[in-house]
C-alpha cells in the first residue's frame, strides 16, 4: 500500500470537494466508489439536422444515428422542434433558444437529453443560419459527449477523493481540518483531529494477497465513517491511515470517539474472498485548536500520537501531549543510533550467559546468550532500552551478527559447553543478512552441534516461509533450532512440523507460579504433550522457586531456566574474562 497520489492542485480540489463526507460521488460508480466509464468513440455518435422555422420541423441527415444519440425508439418522436425541446433537461440553453428564435446567427451549447427510458445523457449542439428570407434554414450538428462528461466528472471527483475508498484525499482533508480549526477559534469551541492506522496490514498482504488487503481497507473505512456525525469528515491520508476531523469534541468526548472507532473495527471479522480477516486499528488524537492551531501541525502531532499508540500494542490509542513531540522522538532515535553504532565499533556489546539445566543439582553446560551493552561510562545499558530502537532503526541485523560472533568465539575456547543464541525476525526475513548469518555458521560448522538458534513464536507467525527456509539451512550445518516464548502465539500444527523444531521453550508467563495455578498446570501439560508428539525437547523459562521446579520436572519438562538456576552473568566463573571479542587463532591442521 502506498500513500494516495491522486491529489490534483489545490484550486481544482477545492472546486471539486462538494459534500464533506464524500457520500455522493458522481454517477455511475463501481462498488469501490470509483466512476465507471463505457468505452466509446464520442465522435462516431453524431448527426446533423436542418430546421425549417416556417414549419417548425427538424429534418435529420441520418435518422437512425439521431434516434441512437437521442435515445428515441422512433425518429418521428423528435421530428418537430417542440417535441425535441421537451427532451432537453437543461435550463441553461438560453443561447440555443435565442438562435432558434432567429436573434442569433450561430450558437453552441451543452445540455442533457432525456431518453425514452427516462435516463439522461449529455450532448453538445452547434449550428448557424444559412440562406435568406423564405429560404432561411438553421443547420446544426448534435454529438454525444456523455463519455467526455463522465471523464470530466471522474477527474473532478479524484481531485477531492481517494479512488479506493471514496473518502476525501489528503489535500482536501487538510482543508477540512483547517476550516474546523478556524471555526473552533471563532466560536471558542473545541474539536479534534484523529489519525487511525490499520494494524499489520502487511501481514494481510503477505498471507491473503493485495486484493484482500484492499477489501480490508475499504471495509474499515466504511466502519469508521459510520461512527461519525454529519459535520465530521474522514479522508484516507496514506495507504493504511485515515484522518478524521471531529468538529465538536471535548476531552471526555475524544476518549469515547476513539474507543468507538477501535471497537467498530474489531467487533467482527472482515470477509474477503480469501477468508475472514481479524482487523484492528491504533489511534492517535490531537485536540484542536488547544494543541494544534494549524492543519499541518495537527497532522504532524496526530502522527506522533499514533506512533505512541502503536508502541503500546495493537488496538491502542494515545492523545498528543508534549512528551510525544515529533522532534524529541527524532532526536532520541538519532542519539540511540549513535550509541548503538559506537558500542559496536568500540566492542562494547557483550553476552550474559544464563544457565539451562536438566536437574537442579546438575553442573550447567548449556547457556542462553543474552545481549548486553556497556555504556561509555562503564554502566550496563539494559536490553529493553536499545533493542526496540535497533529494530526501529534497522540496526538489529548488526546486533544479531555480533551476538553470533561472540558466541562462536566463546565456543572455541570452551569446548564443553552448548550455547543458545537469539536471532530477530528482521534478520531472518532479509535475504542478504540471513545469508551472511548462515555463512558465519558455515565457516564455523565444527561448532554447529553446540549451537541452538532461537526465534520467538510471535515472530515466526509473521514470516513462516522465510523461517522454514532459514531453519533448513542452519540444520544442514548441524545447528539446532528452538522456538522461544512458545504459547504466546498461534503457531499451527502444520507449521510446527514444517519447521523441524528441536526445542520448545515454554513462555515464562505460564511457568511463574505454576505450582499454585491449576490453569497454568493444564496449559503446561498440554504443551509438553505437544512437544513429545513432535519429538521436541522442552525448556521451562522463568523458574524462580523450587516448588515450581519440582512440579515442572514431575510434568516431564526436559530443561529448566530461571533465577532459581542462575542469573545471567557477563563474566561467569567458567569464562572470567567474558566472551572473547575476537576468535582465537586456530592451529593449522
Amino acid at each position: 500500500m502506498v500513500e494516495n497520489a491522486n491529489a490534483l492542485p489545490d484550486a481544482a480540489a477545492e472546486a471539486a470537494i462538494g459534500d464533506r463526507r464524500s457520500d455522493a460521488p458522481p454517477e455511475p460508480f463501481a462498488a469501490s466508489g470509483s466512476p465507471v466509464f463505457q468505452p466509446a468513440a464520442d465522435g462516431a455518435l453524431q448527426s446533423m439536422f436542418e430546421f425549417d422555422p416556417g414549419e417548425g420541423v427538424l429534418r435529420w441527415s441520418d435518422e437512425s444515428a439521431a434516434a441512437r444519440i437521442i435515445g428515441a425508439a422512433d425518429v418521428k418522436a423528435i421530428e418537430t422542434l417542440e417535441s425535441f425541446n421537451k427532451r432537453i433537461d437543461e435550463k441553461s440553453a438560453a443561447e440555443r433558444a435565442e438562435a432558434f428564435a432567429g436573434r442569433k446567427q450561430s450558437y453552441f451549447c451543452e445540455y442533457r437529453l432525456r431518453r425514452d427510458d427516462g435516463e439522461t445523457h449529455w450532448v453538445e449542439e452547434r449550428g448557424g443560419w444559412i440562406g435568406q428570407n423564405g429560404q432561411r434554414r438553421l443547420i446544426s450538428v448534435i454529438r454525444s459527449i456523455d463519455n467526455q462528461k463522465q471523464r470530466d466528472a471522474r477527474l473532478a471527483w479524484l481531485a477531492a477523493n481517494d479512488e479506493l475508498t471514496g473518502h476525501l484525499n489528503r489535500v482536501c482533508l487538510r482543508r477540512e481540518l483547517e476550516a474546523a480549526i478556524q471555526n473552533a477559534k471563532a466560536n471558542n469551541s473545541a474539536g479534534a483531529y484523529i489519525l487511525a492506522g490499520i494494524d499489520d496490514l502487511g501481514a494481510v498482504n503477505a498471507d491473503f494477497g493485495f486484493e484482500a488487503a484492499d477489501t480490508v481497507i475499504i471495509e474499515i473505512s466504511k466502519r469508521l465513517a459510520a461512527i461519525l456525525g454529519p459535520d465530521d469528515a474522514i479522508g484516507r491520508v496514506a495507504g493504511t491511515k485515515f484522518g478524521i476531523v471531529i468538529r465538536e469534541c471535548d476531552e471526555e468526548g475524544l476518549r469515547g470517539v476513539c474507543a468507538r472507532l477501535m471497537n467498530a473495527v474489531r467487533e467482527s471479522v472482515v470477509d474477503t474472498r480469501r477468508g475472514g480477516v481479524v482487523a484492528s486499528i491504533c489511534v492517535g488524537a490531537v485536540k484542536i485548536p488547544e494543541n494544534a492551531d494549524e492543519a499541518n501541525i495537527a497532522m504532524a502531532r496526530a502522527e506522533a500520537a499514533l506512533d505512541a499508540a502503536k508502541r503500546q500494542g495493537k488496538s491502542s490509542w494515545s492523545a498528543f501531549s508534549e512528551t510525544t513531540d515529533t522532534v524529541s522522538m527524532r532526536r532520541r532515535n538519532t542519539h540511540m543510533s549513535d550509541v548503538i553504532l559506537t558500542a559496536l565499533n568500540e566492542r562494547r556489546i557483550r553476552l550474559a550467559f544464563q544457565p539451562i539445566v536438566a536437574d537442579l543439582d546438575e553442573e550447567p553446560k548449556k547457556f542462553e546468550c543474552l545481549i548486553r551493552m556497556r555504556g561509555e561510562d562503564g554502566q550496563e545499558i539494559p536490553a529493553p532500552e536499545f533493542i526496540p530502537a535497533a529494530e526501529r532503526l534497522g540496526l538489529v541485523h548488526l546486533l544479531d551478527r555480533r551476538v553470533l560472533e561472540l558466541a562462536t568465539n566463546t565456543l572455541e575456547v570452551c569446548p564443553d559447553i552448548h550455547l543458545n543464541v537469539n536471532i530477530s525476525m528482521e534478520t531472518v526475513k532479509d535475504f542478504v543478512w540471513a545469508e551472511g548469518y548462515i555463512s558465519h555458521l558455515r565457516a564455523n560448522s565444527h561448532l554447529g552441534r553446540r549451537i541452538t538458534v532461537e526465534l520467538t513464536e510471535t515472530q515466526v507467525i509473521d514470516a513462516i516461509d522465510a523461517t522454514i527456509e532459514f531453519v533448513q539451512e542452519i540444520k544442514k550445518i548441524g545447528c539446532s533450532f528452538g522456538i522461544d516464548d512458545f504459547g504466546a502465539g498461534y503457531t499451527s500444527f502444520r507449521n510446527l512440523k514444517a519447521m523441524d523444531i528441536d526445542i520448545l521453550k515454554i513462555d515464562g508467563s505460564f511457568v511463574t507460579g505454576v505450582s499454585s495455578s491449576r490453569e497454568n498446570q493444564l496449559f503446561v501439560r498440554t504443551l509438553l504433550d505437544l512437544a513429545r508428539n513432535f519429538g521436541m525437547q522442552s525448556v521451562a523459562e522463568w523458574v524462580d522457586n523450587e516448588a515450581d521446579a519440582m512440579l515442572l520436572k514431575g510434568l516431564g519438562v526436559d530443561f529448566l531456566q530461571g533465577f532459581l538456576i542462575g542469573k545471567p552473568e557477563t563474566a561467569p566463573a567458567w569464562l572470567p574474562e567474558g566472551a572473547p571479542n575476537d576468535p582465537p587463532t586456530r592451529a593449522r591442521p
